[in-house]
């Protein structure tokens, strides 16, 4: 029975192809949106976060009900004030978020820049595949604040994935 099926359905088709044209366009359009919509939510949604127990992670933030605003990130000195009286998390760090030059090179370009607080690397249980993150010491105000940790990224595309760049003065902003 399902061959007979399975037969008059293809001379359908065949007999008609601007139909099973549609059809099969139709199908192959549905498709592959479904499976770019799934790439998509799976990336962003259902993968969880590349850290150490990401389900232990939050964002804090604070409101300014007088303005309107009702998640907003902490000024420097609030964050100080937070991370000192915690009480209930293991641990707090910041990231900001910016932009900077990267110049000294064979031609300057514009990177993406998150200025963190010292213990941000160790709060996400992330290790650097080459050299160190920072150190409490250089997490204080006023503290020298000119050392950098490279993304994967900029380390292969403009250092040529040289290990030997840990330790050696870059340019950004025209400050070493």
């Amino acid at each position: 029975m399902l061959w007979q099926d399975l037969r008059y359905a293809a001379r359908s088709l065949r007999l008609a192809p601007g139909f099973t044209a549609v059809a099969v366009l139709t199908l192959g359009l549905g498709i592959g949106a479904n499976a770019a919509i799934f790439s998509v939510v799976h990336t962003v949604l259902l993968r969880p976060l590349p850290f150490e127990e990401p389900e232990r992670l939050v964002e804090l933030g604070e409101s300014r009900a007088d303005r309107g605003w009702r998640f907003t990130s902490f000024t420097h000195a609030n964050f100080w004030d937070v991370q000192d009286q915690n009480r209930s998390f293991a641990a707090i760090a910041a990231l900001r978020g910016g932009s900077i030059n990267l110049t000294g090179l064979d031609y300057p370009e514009r990177l993406s820049l998150g200025s963190v607080s010292a213990n941000f690397f160790r709060t996400l249980g992330v290790s650097p595949v080459a050299g160190r993150t920072f150190t409490d010491s250089e997490g204080v105000p006023g503290a020298d604040g000119r050392q950098a940790v490279l993304s994967h990224g900029l380390w292969v595309r403009r250092f040529g994935s040289d290990p030997g760049i840990v330790g050696r003065s870059i340019a950004l902003d025209d400050a070493a």
